[in-house]
Order: structure tokens, then C-alpha cells, then sequence
């Protein structure tokens, strides 16, 4: 691929922007990749490169980039001229239509990224349990609050052991006392987690938990195991939360939620929610949604772009879409494509690996371990991932060097874009194995 031209853009870049790049999963090496359009399941770069996306704006990008129909259809709600900082008919219309598709739910509160969800959602716990402290599961991103960026990703020569997981700080700069307060938990491990939050019962207000561990790959849940901690929860006073900010939309309908059949106290939403638009939200029962109910509570739940009118014309498209197009169906159907395929090949290359995923999300782990939690997660071998990602990008497929991150597809992913990453999937094994063309 020839990259002059976002070599010459870094060059300019890393004098205005720390590493060129406003996030840091961006970063590439040498360089990060600058794109200038974005189409269906395309992206093309500065260079004129184009590459199939299997990044998908880390999911949110469900219906595909630029989609014709969502682009109008978003339009049509969003002719009033407000923005912000107002309520209107349209921020109901959206609350009514979610909790429609996600009947677990009582009620909802938008916000405009994940973090903040998550914020809110430790507010009204410490406030409906009177209990300040947070639990989270070992390996989980849940947000960068200093509460649950704990253990996030860790080093497991300082994470101790699983039965006694360390509160380790995801990144410098976090208040140390307020990390040692989190109390971590192994995931799918029922046992433990039980003897843990028992220990612990007179401190942690919620446990925040993906229900399917998406941001070190795809590791679902377990049924049982979350059955069990819905049980311990309640037994407890512990608030159980749900991050479907991956989930949502994508393991089922009505998110994780409908597809264990498990109902949290609160739950999260963002990404696929607004179809890449800047929107999240929290939702979940009435009666703790009360700690932030003008005259009942007196939690605070301000800020000035909740409930951002472009953002909630997009969300109200997308959720229309998302049913009249029957979205998840296409996207599972896919999904399962191509795992079958990656599995055929691996066998026929003799290569250890396996592909996990659901409803558009999935990834790659290089092992012939089953991968239940964080720890079985890091046996995947780092070089093969490496070999596997460098032969898949220079097919043309944008995709992430993190062996222990995640990718997704959109409906514009069509049968036919399905069946060149299957070829390239193989090709790709077949240049990682080392076995010559045609053998």
C-alpha cells in the first residue's frame, strides 16, 4: 500500500495532536492511516487506498457507512433547528422506541458516551444502596473513571491470582485509593464471584460487567454464571450493571439482556445505538432511576449535550431500520459465515486458532484453549496474530494489530464483501502456517 500521503499528514500532525491521533487505539505503526471517505463497508485513505472496514467505528457503524436510507430517514427528524438543551417530542419518541426493543428496561436517560453511563450508573448506586464502592471484571474496559479503570487489560505477573485478582490501575494518573477500592472478579467464574462480593457485601454498591467480553475480542458469558451473579446481587443490595455499550443491538434485539434472558438493575448502551452518531444511554428500573428524579432524588444527572437532538434523530432512524431491515438476522447469518469458514481453514492449514463472535462482532485467538475470561484470553499467540493481521491488512482489510481487542461488520457487509473475507481469511492462514500456494 503506498502511504506518502499519511506520512506527509503524520509529519504535519504529531506538532498539534499528541501521537497524531485524538484516541490512541488509532495509532498504527509507523504511522497512523488518515482517511478522507467512507462508503457502505469501504474505507478509502488519503492515498486512494481502499480497504473493507472491520472496525465498523469499534461497532457503532451497524447499518454501514454513508447508508442512503438512514441518511434520510435521520434527516426527516432532525428538521427543527434545536440541538441542544431543550427537551422536545422527539427525545420521547426515541426513549419510547428503546425501551420497546429492550423490554427489560423501565426507563432511560441519554448521555453522550460510554463513560459517562457508566459515571451515572455508580452515582445512583452509591446513592440507591448508600454503599460506596464499585465492582468489575478482570480484563473489561468499562470507561477511563478512575473506579473501573481498574485491572483493565493487566499485566498477570502483578494481577495475583484468580481466586484473589489485584486492583491494578488501567493506566497512569488514576487516584490510587479510589483503584485499591474496586473490587475485581474473575470472569465465568461463579464461585468465586460469589465468595468475593459476599466478602465484601457491606461496600460494593454495583458490579459493572460486559455480559459478553467484547474489548479483549468476543468472550461471551455463560448463562448460568450470570444467572448466578442476578441471584447474589439481589441476596446482597448490590446494584448489577450491564455494559451493553458493545452488546447493544448485536448479541440480540433487545442486547445481551434478551439473549441470556438475565435482566439487570441498570444497563448501558452506546455504539450501534445511533448507528456511529455521539450517543449513550442508561436505562434500566424505575425505582433507582428515582436517585436522579427531580423532586425525589438527589442524585445529579446534568449535562448540557444529554439528549442532543441530531444524535436522538439518529438513534430514532437507526432503531426503525434496524427492525424494518430485520439487521440482526443479517448480520448473525454473516457473523456465522464466516467463523465457519476461519474454522475450515485453520484445520486444512493445521494452524491453531479459532474465531469467535455474534451478531457482527467477532475475533481472532491463535490457541487451541477454550478462551472463558481474560487470562485463557491472553494464550492466544501474539507473533501469529501479528502474521495472521499483517497478510489480512495487506489484502485490503482494515482491521486492529491488538491480538487482544475486537472487530465488526455492517450490513453493508454483502454476501459478496462476506465471501472476499473468506478468501482472504484463508490466504492469510495459509501465509501465517507457511504453507506454500497450492500444497
Amino acid at each position: 500500500m503506498e502511504l506518502t500521503r499519511s506520512e506527509e499528514l503524520f509529519t504535519r500532525a504529531v506538532k498539534s495532536v499528541p501521537g497524531g491521533v485524538h484516541s490512541n487505539s488509532r495509532f498504527r505503526n509507523p504511522h497512523p492511516i488518515y482517511y478522507q471517505k467512507a462508503e457502505g463497508a469501504y474505507l478509502t485513505d488519503v492515498d486512494g487506498n481502499r480497504s473493507i472496514d472491520c472496525i465498523m467505528g469499534n461497532g457503532a457503524i451497524i447499518l454501514g457507512h454513508n447508508d442512503p436510507d438512514f441518511n434520510e430517514r435521520m434527516q426527516f427528524y432532525s428538521t427543527s433547528g434545536i440541538v441542544t438543551g431543550v427537551e422536545t417530542e422527539l427525545s420521547i419518541k426515541a426513549a419510547e422506541k428503546f425501551l420497546s426493543m429492550v423490554p427489560t428496561a423501565e426507563q432511560i436517560r441519554y448521555t453522550n458516551t460510554g463513560t459517562e453511563a457508566v459515571m451515572h450508573a455508580m452515582a445512583m448506586s452509591r446513592t440507591y444502596t448508600q454503599k460506596p464502592d464499585i465492582a468489575v471484571i478482570e480484563g473489561a474496559y468499562n470507561g477511563w473513571h478512575d473506579a473501573v479503570f481498574v485491572s483493565t487489560w493487566p499485566d498477570l505477573q502483578k494481577a495475583g491470582e484468580k481466586s484473589e485478582p489485584k486492583s491494578l490501575p488501567g493506566a497512569s494518573g488514576l487516584i490510587e485509593d479510589v483503584v485499591k477500592s474496586t473490587l475485581v472478579l474473575p470472569f465465568n467464574d461463579l464461585e468465586t464471584a460469589e465468595r468475593l462480593l459476599t466478602e465484601n457485601k457491606h461496600r460494593v454498591a454495583a458490579l459493572i460487567i460486559e455480559p459478553t467480553m467484547i474489548d479483549i475480542g468476543y468472550i461471551p458469558a455463560k448463562k448460568e454464571y450470570l444467572q448466578g451473579l442476578r441471584r447474589i446481587c439481589n441476596q446482597l443490595n448490590i446494584v448489577l450493571v450491564f455494559d451493553e455499550l458493545l452488546t447493544g443491538f448485536r448479541d440480540s434485539p433487545g442486547g445481551a439482556q434478551g439473549y441470556y434472558g438475565v435482566t439487570p438493575d441498570l444497563s448501558t448502551f452506546g455504539k450501534a445505538i445511533s448507528n456511529g452518531y455521539m450517543l449513550a444511554a442508561l436505562a434500566g428500573k424505575a425505582s433507582i432511576f428515582e436517585t436522579v428524579t427531580p423532586g425525589k432524588g438527589t442524585c445529579s444527572f446534568v449535562g448540557t449535550y444529554n439528549g442532543h437532538q441530531v444524535s436522538l434523530a439518529a438513534s430514532l432512524a437507526f432503531m426503525e431500520l434496524y427492525e424494518e431491515k430485520q439487521v440482526f438476522r443479517t448480520l448473525q447469518n454473516r457473523t456465522e459465515k464466516l467463523i465457519a469458514e476461519f474454522a475450515k481453514s485453520a484445520e486444512k492449514y493445521q494452524v491453531k486458532a479459532r474465531m469467535q463472535g455474534r451478531g457482527g462482532h467477532f475475533h481472532w485467538y491463535f490457541t487451541d484453549r477454550e478462551i472463558t475470561d481474560y487470562r485463557s484470553a491472553t494464550h492466544s499467540e501474539k507473533e501469529k496474530y501479528a502474521a495472521f493481521i499483517a497478510a489480512f491488512t495487506q489484502k485490503g482489510v482494515y482491521c486492529s494489530p491488538n491480538y487482544l481487542l475486537h472487530h465488526a461488520i455492517s450490513v453493508a457487509h454483502t454476501d459478496k464483501i462476506i465471501q472476499q473475507l473468506v478468501e482472504y481469511m484463508d490466504a492469510s492462514l495459509q501465509q501465517t502456517a507457511g504453507v506454500k500456494a497450492g500444497s
